[in-house]
């Protein structure tokens, strides 16, 4: 059994110094793959990247070179003879007669003039001056344009334009157009493929995707402001519609996390847009790391393997070590025995060497406890006694202490009554030092608010005054009012009497006008009977009817207004008379508020002779409650020394208290000790006992 916990002690300290050293190397080589693996994949990252840029700037060139070989196959519609020198009409005949020449990379060839009406060689027409094109010849002066992706209006396919300017004698008096289908574009970038993830698609201008594998995404995805593209790539989007050429990580169509490059094709408003995701960039990267991961563990694996032969190797001599101390520990305590080993030139010889030179010191020591055991004991029984009579010299201090305690507590008792008998006698002056304070602040105040209303009163006594004779002159402008109106109503009656005598003229006006018109009847039918011979005088008797009838009419027209005026009469009748009512109301009014003055300023005089009166008595009242005040203060000053004293007397009573009770404490605590040192003397007594009985087992 006791082999069995040998070796599994052995088997522990082997386990944990390989565990130790195994943990050290995995650690190590741990850190080492990972800086080995990092470096490696920043290097061949940026090689990725590095040839990425390249392979965009290889693609770029191959786009530039398809899109102006297109240009290029114009050349033959635009050198053409009736080009140079002929009509538009001619033109467009010669272009639909020779259809068959037409390069198999364009879906139609178009001319178009000045007017931007377009002739096709498949026969359709229409009009695109709106178009990019058409602006880009006839207002930018180019000799020639490509187009971005566009809608065709010909065959509503997704297309683009090449076009090349025309000129007669150094005029340019139109185009030639190739429609180029999208599929060239889209070959170009199907044919772009970068291991796995690798893709590429084109942009136009305006951000618009001219050419993509999903073709769901052409002239319907905008890279700069698609809001499912972060802004941070919208922004590297931007940037690269802008021109030159540009690289950097980003999240861009896929969701995930890719490094692009950008390229804009020279003399066209595309730009080659070539994606990569960082997944693919890090692969080859990840695959070292792996690589390395398990070399490391191999690597490990032997060398723990090693690190048990050769430590297992030099611990083998420690058993030597193991079984000498385990014969000592085993014997009756024989500090006499030594271990023997050879070949003890080692770190282990050391350790044994070591330990007989302890034993040979713990043997002197043991030896020297024995010799001293004797003299141990007797000591013990020297201390006991001390202790003995120190515990019965703390009891007699104690008790002096709880008696000097009790008649220290009467003390501070009587203190404590006499300070509150003094708090309540100094909370009293208190009182009455504030109500004292409080009776001063309101006879001031009631002083101060007198000689207010004093003033107040004066004040509301040259308002009366002044008031008395606003009200005098008020009543005679009110007596002004009234005789002038009574005036006015004269003058209206007279008018009232006037209009009554003019509509009395104007009816008389109304009854000769009736009358004269009665004679020119008379006098037409008389002039009538008279023939030929009465013709004259029938001219003058139908100028009299004439007059009479406007004489009528204008009568009609002056009694009408006679009436108007009539009604106005008696309406400023009426309120005259409601006016003259008023202004006597008024005046009545005025005469009472008048007499109700007078009265007012009567009783404010009485008023303002009874207020100085009560100022006086106010200031009377003042004087000595300030003569009081003075005798409060002189009380609470004496008050505030008996209180000072007594908080002396107080704290003095408090401090012996509290030393008593410190006093009380420590020596309770020095009896604790006193009776703990018994404890103690007995147990050190049975402990030296106990210890010589073990040092008595020791072979010296």
């Amino acid at each position: 059994m006791q082999k069995s916990t040998q070796k599994q002690k052995h088997g522990k300290l082997v386990v944990r110094v390989v565990l130790a050293l195994g943990i050290a190397i995995l650690v190590l080589n741990a850190g080492q793959g990972l800086l080995v693996k990092n470096s490696a994949a920043s290097e061949i990252e940026k090689l990725y990247e590095d040839s990425v840029s390249q392979i965009s700037s290889i693609f770029q060139d191959d786009v530039y070179t398809t899109l102006h070989s297109y240009v290029d196959q114009l050349h033959y519609y635009v050198e053409s003879s009736v080009s140079q020198t002929g009509t538009t009409e001619e033109i467009v005949e010669w272009i639909r007669a020779n259809v068959y020449h037409r390069p198999k990379c364009f879906d139609y060839v178009i001319y178009v003039g000045k007017d931007g009406i377009y002739y096709s060689d498949d026969g359709n027409t229409g009009n695109v001056s709106d178009r990019t094109y058409f602006k880009a010849i006839f207002t930018e002066g180019r000799d020639y344009f490509i187009d971005s992706v566009i809608v065709s209006r010909n065959t509503g396919k997704l297309s683009f334009h090449v076009v090349k300017a025309i000129k007669q004698n150094g005029e340019t008096i139109g185009f030639f157009g190739g429609i180029v289908p999208i599929d060239e574009l889209l070959d170009i970038t199907k044919s772009i493929h970068l291991g796995k993830s690798g893709y590429a698609f084109i942009i136009d201008k305006q951000g618009y995707i001219a050419a993509h594998s999903n073709t769901d995404f052409i002239l319907k995805r905008n890279v700069t402001n698609d809001t499912d593209i972060p802004e941070q790539s919208r922004k590297f989007f931007t940037h690269a519609i802008q021109g030159g050429t540009g690289a950097g990580f980003l999240t861009s169509l896929t969701g995930a996390r890719e490094f692009v490059t950008f390229a804009e094709v020279e003399g066209t408003p595309m730009t080659i847009i070539i994606a990569v995701e960082e997944a693919q960039l890090r692969e080859v990267a990840n695959k070292v790391g792996s690589l390395i991961g398990v070399f490391s563990i191999i690597f490990l694996v032997a060398v723990i393997l090693l690190l048990i032969l050769v430590i297992a190797s030099a611990l083998k001599p420690l058993q030597v070590v193991q079984t000498t101390i385990e014969s000592i520990a085993s014997g009756d305590a024989d500090l006499t025995k030594r271990i023997e080993i050879k070949n003890a030139n080692n770190e282990i010889g050391a350790v044994v060497n070591g330990f007989n030179s302890f034993v040979g010191k713990l043997h002197d020591i043991i030896k020297q406890v024995k010799d001293s055991k004797s003299e141990l004991s007797l000591a013990g029984e020297n201390l006991a006694a001390s202790a003995e009579d120190t515990s019965t010299s703390i009891r007699e201090i104690i008790e002096n202490i709880d008696s000097v305690r009790t008649q220290i507590d009467h003390q501070a008792n009587s203190v404590d009554q006499a300070a509150g008998a003094v708090n309540q006698v100094s909370s009293n002056i208190s009182s009455l030092e504030r109500m004292i304070e409080g009776q001063s602040d309101q006879v001031q105040n009631a002083s101060s608010a007198v000689e207010q209303m004093i003033g107040n009163i004066s004040s509301v006594n040259q308002s009366v005054e002044k008031m008395a004779s606003s009200f005098d002159t008020l009543r005679s402008a009110a007596q002004d009012g009234l005789n002038k109106q009574n005036d006015v109503n004269a003058k209206i009656e007279d008018i009232e009497a006037q209009s009554v005598m003019l509509q009395e003229a104007n009816a008389a006006i109304s009854s000769i006008a009736e009358q004269t018109n009665l004679l020119a009847m008379n006098a037409a039918i008389e002039a009538a009977h008279a023939g030929d011979a009465g013709k004259g005088f029938s001219v003058v008797a139908d100028e009299i009817r004439k007059l009479s009838e406007t004489s009528g009419e204008q009568s009609r027209s002056i009694g009408e207004q006679l009436n108007r005026i009539k009604d106005s009469i008696v309406s400023v009748v009426n309120a005259s008379a409601s006016s003259s009512e008023a202004f006597m109301s008024v005046t009545a009014k005025i005469r009472e508020t008048d007499e109700l003055v007078m009265l007012i300023k009567g009783a404010m005089e009485e008023q303002q002779a009874g207020s100085r009166q009560i100022g006086d008595s106010l200031h009377s009242m003042n004087d000595s409650t300030a003569e009081v005040k003075i005798a409060s203060r002189e009380m609470t000053e004496g008050n505030k020394a008996i209180l000072e004293e007594m908080e002396r007397l107080q704290s003095a009573t408090a401090s012996i208290k509290q030393s008593m009770d410190e006093m009380a404490h420590s020596a309770t605590k020095i009896n604790e000790t006193g009776a703990a040192l018994n404890d103690v003397t007995k147990d050190l007594s049975h402990s030296i006992d106990d210890i010589g009985s073990q040092i008595d087992q020791f072979a010296v």
